[in-house]
């Protein structure tokens, strides 16, 4: 990662502390003019309500607006262990069931 990535990085996790996003638990990539984000999506307070989806929903449909306006940024990879983006929309994934 160049100088560039470096720069989109950083960006992108300004804008994630913004929305109030813990940025502790995610990994923030950028390779040629995709950012990647993987990890745990969690909130340091603020006026998300983390229990409420919709809440959550608008809250990452913000972060992806803002993160794709950077210069530099053609797409964005979410990779979070409880939401998805599919076909541009939002969605908590189901969690497996494990059995005993």
């Amino acid at each position: 990662m160049g100088a560039k990535g470096w720069e989109i990085n950083n960006k992108a996790k300004v804008i994630l502390t913004k929305n109030w996003v813990d940025v502790i638990k995610l990994l923030v990539n950028t390779a040629r003019d995709v950012v990647v984000i993987k990890g745990e999506l969690k909130f340091k307070g603020g006026p998300v309500d983390s229990t409420s989806d919709q809440s959550v929903i608008d809250v990452l449909r913000k972060i992806d607006r803002e993160i794709l306006q950077q210069k530099g940024v053609k797409l964005i990879k979410w990779e979070l262990t409880e939401w998805e983006k599919k076909s541009g929309k939002w969605r908590k994934k189901q969690l497996k069931h494990q059995s005993s």
